[in-house]
């Protein structure tokens, strides 16, 4: 049976709802809410106006997704979709939305505007294009996709529609993130000169062995395509996208998957800059991710979507980060802070509600795709995706 009516059990305590203020300040907690100040509490009901979301994967990253949504203003996940039938009731009954294990029937039947996609990063595009062509603005967890023509063809087919595509992406989200991004842009460290990204965390057998889709090339990719991607969109958002790989090695080390637990590129961008992209889920127990990049008048430094230092000559820049430094998934993934999901996914509200370009749209999320191509391509492996 495809279709659950929603369970009956008592719900969870609600955390707060994040104000339309907020998005630009990335003011989600992470399980419970946002700050203390003027916030609207959760009735546990829809009103009238909210924009109605699908929700598809409600294991792993989806079940944080789904606590963030009860803090979204505008918004409410009226339909639940996991083909593991356990997931999706304990989905369901949390949350007091329609249940299905079949995620066709959920886009024939429930009244929906907008989907989710919380599901291995090798279906993301798939998944996209089927809510796509159901008439549904379509947003996606990191990567789009692992696989370049797909995530073509589902840009293509939401341009056609009319319809949204977002991705998330939280390095872009924190005011002083978006600050230094555009100072760069505006030349304020002058011609860049290099660019490069180290993302070196600690993920255990155990990690790998909880699904099988776990770093397969089908499915989830390695290190790069699953833990790095953040680290190579923000590398690619400030430089622009890589034209050429120059090197390429992988390497899968003492893991029993499919793909690379070890990875060093050196890449030249469009522009002519030059940077390291380094991943590796071996480094125990896990270090702070670092982007770096310097120009001809400055230099920068990030963690995440905190900024470490931005430095101009003869100038005086403070872009401090008024909440301190994010946690990290360095050596858990349920670690993560949420903060910058919420920022993204409120966004993606608003720009339906408003007809305008999401924060991180589909075309963005392309690039890294592109610069994760050129790097396995360069490496000599099988095709990501497939």
């Amino acid at each position: 049976m495809n279709r659950i009516p929603p369970g009956e059990g008592t719900r969870q305590a609600q955390p707060r709802r994040l104000r339309r203020e907020d998005v630009s300040s990335s003011a989600v907690k992470r399980e419970s809410g946002v700050s203390n100040t003027e916030e609207k509490e959760f009735t546990g009901t829809m009103a009238e106006g909210d924009l109605r979301i699908g929700f598809v994967g409600c294991g792993g990253i989806g079940n944080h997704h789904l606590k963030i949504w009860e803090t979204i203003p505008g918004a409410k996940v009226v339909a639940v979709c996991d083909n593991v039938p356990e997931h999706a009731q304990r989905a369901g009954e949390t949350y007091g939305a329609e249940v299905y294990t079949d995620m066709a029937a959920m886009l024939k039947e429930a009244d929906i505007e907008a989907v989710d996609i919380c599901t291995p990063s090798g279906l993301h595009a798939e998944q996209g294009t089927m809510v796509a062509k159901a008439g549904k603005h379509v947003l996606v967890e990191k990567p789009i996709d692992l696989d370049l023509k797909k995530v073509d063809r589902l840009i293509r087919l939401t341009d056609r529609k009319g319809l949204k595509l977002a991705c998330v992406f939280q390095y872009r989200t924190s005011p002083q993130i978006q600050k230094a991004n555009q100072m760069i842009h505006d030349g304020k460290i002058g011609k860049i000169i290099s660019c490069s990204t180290y993302v070196k965390w600690w993920r255990a057998q155990s990690y790998y062995s909880a699904d099988d889709w776990r770093g397969t090339w089908a499915l989830d990719g390695g290190v790069l395509a699953n833990q790095g991607v953040h680290s190579i969109d923000q590398m690619c958002w400030m430089a622009g996208p890589v034209a050429e790989v120059e090197y390429a090695h992988i390497q899968t080390i003492k893991r029993r998957i499919e793909a690379e637990t070890f990875a060093i590129a050196v890449v030249r961008f469009r522009s002519g800059a030059r940077g390291v992209i380094e991943g590796t889920t071996n480094c125990f127990r896990g270090m702070p991710t670092r982007t770096q990049i310097f120009g001809t008048k400055g230099s920068a430094e990030f963690n995440g979507s905190t900024v470490l230092q931005f430095k101009v000559e003869d100038d005086e820049i403070d872009l401090e980060a008024a909440d301190g430094q994010e946690k990290d998934g360095r050596s858990d993934p349920m670690a993560i802070e949420f903060k910058g999901h919420g920022a993204q996914m409120l966004d993606f509200v608003q720009a339906i509600r408003e007809d305008r370009r999401p924060m991180c749209n589909g075309r963005d999320a392309r690039v890294s795709v592109d610069c994760l191509a050129k790097i396995y391509s360069k490496a000599g492996v099988p095709k990501l995706g497939t």
